[in-house]
Parts: C-alpha cells; sequence; structure tokens
C-alpha cells in the first residue's frame, strides 16, 4: 500500500534495501562478488564469521575466505546452502554450512571441525560459532534488546533494552550472558533461584542490537550451555560472539565436533518490524510444518495422569456431550510406573519417580489405548507427557543399565537421586527410540511432551574426562535432535511439544522440532497473577510465536482466559477441582464460548504483532496488543484494564493501517460494528473504554475495499 500507509512502517514486510546488504554481506563468504568498496562495507566483519583455538594458534591465522573449498546446493524450498572446507597441516578440517534464504534477509551457519589425522589434534578451545564486528551508521550508541528467561516468574520473557554504554562518562560497555553472569543476575531477581543451565531459563537465546535507523538480531540454536558477549567500543563498533560455554578438547582421530547454530538477521526501520519479520521467518523455517503449513497451536483439555482411566473416560464423554470444540486430550504426569498409591494430582503420589516408562496397571488396566480411541472418537487427539531424559536412580532400567546414565557426582547414588540419561551413549540412544517409540504407537499417542525438570550441566561436567571438556554436553545436545528427528521420521504426524518445567528450552533448534505448549511454570498454580501471562505473551511474541499456557480461569473469568491468549491455549474442565457434575448450563455455555473464542483469535497470533502499552505487570496499568494479517489487512485488538487502574478509557495508535481505506471493527462481547477511517485512526487512535475494573476488550477489524468512510471515528 505504499504512502498510504501509516508513516512507521513496522509490518513484517521485507524491504529491497535489507536484501540487499544481507546479500551483500553473505557474498563475502561466498566469494560471489567483491563488496569491498560499497558504503555498507566497512560497517560489517568480511573475515570468517567464527573462530576458534587449536593449541596456541588461532583459526584467524588460518582460515581465510579465500582458502576455503566451497561448494553451494540447489536453491530449494527457498533456501540454499553453501559449504565452505578449510583444511590445515594437521589435517584439522572445518567446514562451515552456511545457509541463505531467497525472501528474508537472513543467514545461518554451523560450524563442524573433525580430525581426518591419525593422532590426536591440539586442544580445541574458545570454539565462538559467532565472531563478527557489526557498526552504526553514523557511531550511534547501540542499544541490546532482549528477553528475559522462563523462571516461573511474574517477569518471565520480559523484553529488556540496555544502553550500550556504561555511563555518560564512559562510551564503552560490554555485556556478557554467561553462567556466572546468569547466577549473579538471578541471585538479584531472586536469592532463591539456582543456577540453571537449560537454554532458555534465564534469557532466551534471541538477541536484536538496534544501531539507530537499523540493525542485527541473533540467535542461537543449542540446547546446552551457551554464552553471548556484545561489546561496545563507544565509538560505534559493536563486537557480537556467541557459542557453547565450555569446551575445550583434542579430538581423536576421525572424531568430529559441531558448533551451535547461529541466525543473523539484518533489518531498517523500527525494531517492532525486525521483531515481525523475525516472526515470519521462524514460522516459515523453524516451525513444524505438517500438510505444507506451520503448525497450528492447539487448544487443549488438561487432565492428571494419576487419574484412573475412567476419569478420563468420564471427561472425554463429558466433552463430547457438552460439544466443547477441544482439539486434544492431555495426560500429563503419573501415568506409568508401578505405584499403588493414589495420585490425584501434582502434590501427592509418586508421579515423580520417573523412568519406569510402562503404563502403570494400577490406574490404567487396560493402558492408554481405550482412553485413546475414546479420544478419537469424541474427534480429538491424544497428548502423553514423558520426561525420559531424568531417571530416579531404582527404576528398572537405572539398575540394569547403570552405565546408560550420568551421575552429577562421584557418590554412590541414593533412591531419590536424579539421574540423566546420557543421549551422547549409542545404546541408551537405541532404547530410549525404541521405548517412547512403542508407546506411541501401542497407544495411539498424536502429541508426544518431553518434559526436562532439572539442570543437566552438572551431569555433563562430571561426565567429562581430564582433556575432552564438553563433549558429553556435545553428544548429548546432538543425541536430543537425532532422537526428536527419528520420532517424526517413524511418526510423521506426530506433534512434539518441547517443555523443560515450562520454556526454559526454546532455542532455535529445539523450536524447529517442537512446540511449547506450557511457556512458563508461574502457571502452574491457581494464584498466577493473569496480568503477569499479559506480559509474558509480550514478551515471548517478539521472538517466538508458537508457544501457549493455561489460565487457571474460575467460571466466568473471562479477563483471566484472555490474559493467557496465545497461539494456542489449555483450557481444562476440571480447572481448580470443581466437580464437573456441578456446573451449570450458564457456566458450560461461558466455558464452550472461551474455546471458540480461542481458537477465533489463534490465526491472528501467526501474523504481524505490536505491543500497544509497555510490557509491564503494573496492577494500576493497561496492557493492549495489536495483532494483525498483513495479506488480508484485518486483525484483532486485545485490551485489559487491570484491577488498580482509574483510567476507564484510552486510545491506541494502531500499526499498518491504510490511510485511505475504512475498517470495520466489532466487538467480540456486545456484537456492536462500527466503521472508522484509517486516516483517523492513524492521527487520533483508536478509543477504547471498559468502565469495570478488572475486564478486557476483544475487538476485531477488517479493512472495507474501496469504501471511504468520512464520518468521526466512534468509541469502541
Amino acid at each position: 500500500m505504499g504512502e498510504n500507509m501509516s508513516k512507521k512502517i513496522c509490518s513484517s514486510a521485507v524491504q529491497p534495501e535489507e536484501m540487499a546488504l544481507s546479500r551483500e554481506w553473505l557474498s563475502c563468504f561466498i566469494k560471489a562478488k567483491s563488496v569491498t568498496d560499497t558504503p555498507a562495507a566497512s560497517r560489517y566483519s568480511s573475515t570468517v564469521p567464527f573462530s576458534f583455538q587449536c593449541g596456541k594458534k588461532s583459526s584467524r591465522e588460518w582460515l581465510a575466505i579465500d582458502d576455503a573449498l566451497h561448494k553451494s546446493s540447489k536453491m530449494q524450498d527457498g533456501k540454499r546452502c553453501h559449504f565452505l572446507i578449510w583444511r590445515n597441516t594437521t589435517k584439522l578440517v572445518c567446514e562451515m554450512e552456511l545457509t541463505e534464504y531467497v525472501d528474508f534477509p537472513v543467514m545461518e551457519w554451523v560450524v563442524r571441525l573433525r580430525n581426518d589425522g591419525h593422532k590426536a589434534s591440539s586442544a580445541i578451545s574458545n570454539f565462538h560459532a559467532l565472531d563478527i564486528s557489526w557498526t552504526g551508521q553514523n557511531g550511534e550508541t547501540p542499544e541490546l534488546r532482549r528477553s528475559l528467561g522462563s523462571d516461573g516468574r511474574a517477569d518471565d520473557f520480559q523484553y529488556v533494552s540496555d544502553d550500550m554504554r556504561q555511563d555518560m562518562w564512559e562510551p564503552d560497555r560490554k555485556i556478557r550472558m554467561d553462567t556466572s553472569n546468569n547466577d549473579a543476575l538471578r541471585k538479584v531477581r531472586d536469592g532463591h533461584l539456582p543456577s540453571d543451565g537449560r537454554p532458555s531459563a534465564t534469557w532466551l537465546p534471541f538477541f536484536n542490537l538496534r544501531t539507530g535507523s537499523d540493525g542485527i538480531i541473533t540467535a542461537l540454536g543449542w540446547n546446552g550451555q551457551w554464552f553471548a558477549e556484545f561489546a561496545h567500543d563507544g565509538k560505534g563498533k559493536t563486537d557480537i560472539s556467541a557459542g557453547m560455554e565450555h569446551l575445550s578438547l583434542k579430538l581423536q582421530p576421525g572424531e568430529s565436533i559441531r558448533s551451535p547454530k547461529v541466525m543473523l538477521l539484518y533489518w531498517q526501520g523500527e525494531p517492532l518490524h525486525a521483531h515481525n519479520m523475525l516472526r515470519q521467518f521462524i514460522l516459515k523455517f523453524h516451525t513444524p510444518v505438517f500438510e505444507g503449513k506451520p503448525l497450528n497451536m492447539p487448544v487443549c483439555n488438561g487432565s492428571w495422569g494419576g487419574m484412573p482411566s475412567q476419569g478420563h473416560l468420564y471427561n472425554i464423554k463429558k466433552i463430547e456431550s457438552l460439544r466443547l470444540p477441544y482439539e486434544y486430550y492431555w495426560i500429563d504426569a503419573g501415568w506409568y510406573g508401578t505405584s499403588t498409591k493414589p495420585c490425584p494430582d501434582v502434590f501427592h503420589g509418586e508421579w515423580g519417580i520417573v523412568g519406569d516408562w510402562q503404563v502403570n496397571k494400577n490406574y490404567h488396566p487396560k493402558g492408554l489405548k481405550p482412553i485413546s480411541e475414546a479420544v478419537h472418537k469424541a474427534g480429538m487427539k491424544l497428548l502423553l507427557w514423558f520426561e525420559p531424559e531424568r531417571a530416579r536412580y531404582g527404576t528398572p532400567c537405572t539398575l540394569a543399565h547403570p552405565d546408560w546414565f550420568l551421575r552429577k557426582n562421584n557418590k554412590e547414588p541414593k533412591v531419590e537421586d536424579n539421574l540423566l540419561l546420557n543421549l551422547g551413549n549409542p545404546e541408551a540412544w537405541r532404547w530410549l527410540v525404541e521405548t517412547i517409540s512403542a508407546i506411541i504407537t501401542d497407544n495411539g499417542i498424536d502429541c508426544y511432551r518431553e518434559d526436562f525438570n532439572f539442570d543437566p550441566s552438572p551431569y555433563w561436567k562430571h561426565a567429562d574426562t581430564p582433556g575432552r571438556k564438553g563433549l558429553a554436553e556435545i553428544r548429548f545436545v546432538e543425541g536430543l535432535y537425532s532422537f526428536w528427528d527419528e520420532l517424526r521420521r517413524r511418526h510423521p504426524k506426530l506433534i512434539i511439544d518441547n517443555c523443560a518445567s515450562g520454556g526454559r528450552r526454546i532455542e532455535l533448534e529445539a523450536i524447529d522440532r517442537s512446540i511449547a505448549l506450557w511457556r512458563t511454570d508461574y502457571n502452574c498454580f491457581p494464584h498466577m497473577n493473569p496480568d503477569a501471562a499479559q506480559a509474558h505473551t509480550i514478551g515471548l511474541a517478539n521472538w517466538f510465536p508458537s508457544n501457549a499456557i493455561s489460565p487457571f480461569a474460575k467460571n466466568g473469568d473471562t479477563y483471566q482466559v484472555r490474559s493467557s491468549f496465545s497461539a494456542g491455549l489449555v483450557f481444562n474442565i476440571d480447572e481448580f477441582g470443581i466437580n464437573l457434575a456441578k456446573k451449570t448450563e450458564e457456566q458450560w455455555i461461558w466455558f464452550r464460548k472461551m474455546i471458540n473464542e480461542a481458537k477465533l483469535v489463534r490465526p491472528y497470533y501467526y501474523g504481524d504483532f505490536y505491543p500497544l502499552t509497555p510490557c509491564i505487570t503494573n496492577p494500576d496499568a493497561w496492557l493492549a496488543y495489536q495483532l494483525r494479517l498483513p495479506k488480508n489487512d484485518e486483525g484483532v485488538v486485545l485490551a485489559f484494564r487491570r484491577n488498580d487502574s482509574c483510567m476507564t478509557s484510552t486510545s491506541f495508535q494502531l500499526y499498518d493501517l491504510c490511510q485511505d481505506a475504512a475498517y470495520e471493527f466489532e466487538d467480540a462481547d456486545t456484537g456492536e460494528k462500527w466503521l472508522a477511517q484509517g486516516a483517523l485512526l492513524t492521527k487520533t487512535g483508536l478509543s477504547i473504554s471498559i468502565d469495570t475494573p478488572r475486564s478486557s476488550r476483544l475487538i476485531f477489524y477488517r479493512v472495507i475495499r474501496n469504501k471511504q468512510y468520512p464520518g468521526k471515528l466512534k468509541n469502541g
């Protein structure tokens, strides 16, 4: 729509200038042309974008672009791979797999090192999968934008921006994220937060470095411990490095290792545009695909796995008879093992004794197949919870195959101790594949939910032998990715739900293979603050669309349900343990309305996302955001007046509207419709009134083609 759009373009539309600079930068690596004389050439480093130490010699001393053997694949499905291969005199082989994208200003790479010699290599250390510099156009002081991770807190995914200077007198600044700095932050946030090596526990591994009117987004794919550092020199140049945090080892003959995956996206204009462009890139290239489209996040009913079969069958029958339009029936922890103790909820029973992956016949005498058959008959699919990487010592496999499991110290394990299944052990990996695959097949499972409720880093460190620091982690991470890939190969229609005490495993390669139906453990309990869930949605939506959570809402609490809206929803029929038989028809009508509303809003979460207020949890504030499908120029505005807010109305300036078009708005609660002109909406904003505190407004809008509405803007 060009000049007819509102002034600030924040949509996901890729600009030609962005593609030009990105391709120019990429061409440095594939020797497509000389770019040393272009205006932008001085802004980015054109040398190899990674580095490592081999003994006392830096890779910078022998890895040059001109010395690489270069091979390229054909363009397919919107991308093409380039392979750059170097060999040194010690027969250490370095290969960079570089991916370019046709429609996005993005490049990605993974680096692999292999020893083709007949003796051990020198020690590989300081392996920076990302090692570049970036300079602002006019020496501007950059700002680093990022989001906190998922620690089960109200401020999970909080979107923060840091000025890349120490203060007005010292214009340089270094920001580093690693175990030491993360632990210091965790103590400041909450003195009780322990160290956590899962990849998105403290920070999401996605970063946006703004340098005035443009910038770069970087992201990492690594399901282990990573570091990232942004060091500004005070004059406009920022050195950026990232990679696996703990690595120092000698490669044995024939042995190879890989780096984390690195993504680099260039953008111009507004940071919101950058995030929306990233969202569309993630949806197209880093989201599980079914039937040629990114997977739709489902609307689920969650139920406890320790509940006996008859309870599940009753719930399923209730869902069917009430015509509740669920898509998945979720069975959580507690369905496995041999315990005879009642396990009615997360607070009771022995569900935490994991490792014995057989259906508990005391709870489910005929297995789970009768449940899956009932689920499928009711028009739903079945999700089943697992936590296969953690095993409680004393379960059969830990006693039969102690060599398959990693310990965190040299002490003899006790019955209550957790062990880590070593996914780098081929026998353990095969056992896991066969065990989980058989359960999926035998019980008719449609979604495999993998939880991971402890920090693996002490186990990896303890497993490393002298001179082999980091190898246990590398092999484990490789085993995890290949395990998920094998499950999808054997079960092409299977969905993988990735949970790790909430969303502590959100990284580029994990979201390639899985979705996050439970983005934070903050929502595990009824006392959760819905205002925090609103902020969680905004913070995470900047980077990763495919996420969901449960609202834990009481009957009729529309505010709380909408607070947890995202691309999917987990909304249980037995929230708060209410007896289903005691719910009235009126309550079920509301319940059905919320499910249908979540499904109605869902497509918009896959479009462009615009926060209309700051991402905060203040009880006296409003929070609002806009969703927009650019192709159809239609969208949704969701606004919340919080409990302590004294404001009864406010206006929000909507994004990316066509100035000379009219828009039709519809209130989801009242059904009221009205028209407004794009130019007027841009100038004065959309006025929304909410008379009652702790209430919300859900408003849909769509463009009216070839029609103008010259009248005044009508309040929503």
